[in-house]
C-alpha cells in the first residue's frame, strides 16, 4: 500500500512539473503577445487540459505497456523508475528555463527499463514513434505557413486597429483552451495511462489532469516568456497562427496514439511563420539550446531509467 501511494506521488509531481515546463505553451504566445494576463489565460488552460485528458486520453493510454514495450509491467517499480527519471530531467530543464519534451523523456525511459528488466521493446512501433517527433515542428511549420497567408488576407477586410487586436486577443484565448486539451488528451494521457492498473480510468485522468493544472497556474511562470518571445517577436497574427498550428498538429497525432510535444509543434509553428514572413534574424542561441533539449530528453531518459533499474 505504501509503494502504491509512493508510485502515485510521483506521478502527481511529474504532472506538477509538466505543468510548470510544457503546459505553459498553451498560452505563451498569447501572454508573449500582450493580448492576456498569465492568469487568465492559465485559467482557460486550466479547464482544457482536465476535459482533454477525460475525453481523449485513451487514445494514449496503451502507449508504453502494448506500445513501446510489448508487455505490460510485472510490478510498479518499474513505473516508480520512469517517474523519478521523469522527475530528474524536468525539475532540470524547469530550473534552466528550457522547454523539454515529457514525452520523449517518457519514451527514452520506457526503453531503459524495458533493457533493464528483460522487457521486449517493439522497435518497430518506437520508430514511428521517432518519426512522430521528427514530423511534428516541421508539420506545424507547414501549417502555419499556410495557415499565416489565410489570415494576412482575411485580415486586410478589417480596417480598424483596434477591432483587429480585439479579435486577435478572443481568438488566441479559445486556442489557448484548445492547445490545452490536445496537451490533456496527448501527454497527460499517456502519464494517465501508465496507472491504470492501480486507478480506474476516469479517476486516474482527473488525478494526474488536476495536477497537471496545479501546475500550469502556479508554476509556469518563467517558461512563459521563454515559449512566447525567446525565439522571435510575436505579433498578433503569430500568436495566433503558432496556436493553431501546434495544436492541430499534436491532435493529429494523438488520434493515432503517438505522444508528440506540444512545446515542439508550437515551436515549429513560430519558426513556419518566420519563413512565411520571411524573417531572416532569429534567436539562434534559443533555437539551438531547444533542439539540443529536444535530442537529450529520450537519450537521457534511456540513460538514466537503465542505470536505476541495475542499481535496485
Amino acid at each position: 500500500m505504501f509503494f502504491e501511494a509512493l508510485t502515485l506521488s510521483l506521478g502527481i509531481l511529474v504532472c506538477l512539473v509538466l505543468g510548470a515546463n510544457n503546459a505553459s505553451a498553451c498560452f505563451g504566445t498569447s501572454v508573449g503577445a500582450g493580448f492576456t494576463k498569465h492568469s487568465e489565460a492559465a485559467g482557460l488552460a486550466v479547464l482544457g487540459v482536465l476535459l482533454g485528458v477525460t475525453l481523449e486520453g485513451i487514445k494514449l493510454s496503451r502507449t508504453i505497456s502494448g506500445g513501446v514495450l510489448t508487455e505490460a509491467f510485472p510490478s510498479l517499480e518499474p513505473i516508480s523508475v520512469m517517474m523519478v527519471t521523469i522527475v530528474v530531467l524536468m525539475t532540470a530543464a524547469t530550473f534552466f528555463n528550457l522547454p523539454l519534451s515529457l514525452s520523449e523523456g517518457f519514451v527514452g525511459s520506457a526503453i531503459g527499463v524495458g533493457l533493464g528488466v528483460g522487457i521486449t521493446v517493439n522497435w518497430s512501433f518506437s520508430l514511428r514513434v521517432f518519426a512522430s517527433w521528427v514530423l511534428t515542428p516541421l508539420f506545424s511549420a507547414l501549417a502555419a505557413a499556410f495557415v499565416y497567408k489565410v489570415v494576412e488576407r482575411a485580415t486586410r477586410a478589417v480596417k480598424r486597429i483596434l477591432t483587429l487586436n480585439y479579435i486577435y486577443g478572443k481568438a488566441t484565448l479559445i486556442l489557448s483552451f484548445y492547445v490545452a486539451y490536445v496537451l490533456g488528451a496527448n501527454t497527460v494521457g499517456l502519464v494517465s495511462g501508465l496507472y491504470q492498473p492501480i486507478l480506474e480510468r476516469q479517476i486516474s485522468a482527473f488525478v494526474f489532469g488536476a495536477a497537471t493544472a496545479l501546475g500550469i497556474y502556479f508554476l509556469s511562470w518563467r517558461i512563459t516568456e521563454s515559449v512566447g518571445s525567446g525565439i522571435i517577436s510575436l505579433s498578433p497574427s503569430t500568436a495566433l497562427v503558432a496556436q493553431f498550428s501546434g495544436a492541430f498538429t499534436v491532435h493529429i497525432f494523438t488520434q493515432f496514439g503517438l505522444p508528440v510535444s506540444i512545446t515542439q509543434a508550437i515551436i515549429g509553428g513560430i519558426l513556419g511563420i518566420g519563413l512565411a514572413k520571411k524573417i531572416a534574424i532569429l534567436n539562434i542561441g534559443a533555437v539551438n539550446k531547444t533542439v539540443a533539449g529536444w535530442t537529450l530528453a529520450p537519450i537521457l531518459g534511456t540513460a538514466i531509467s537503465y542505470v536505476l533499474v541495475m542499481l535496485i
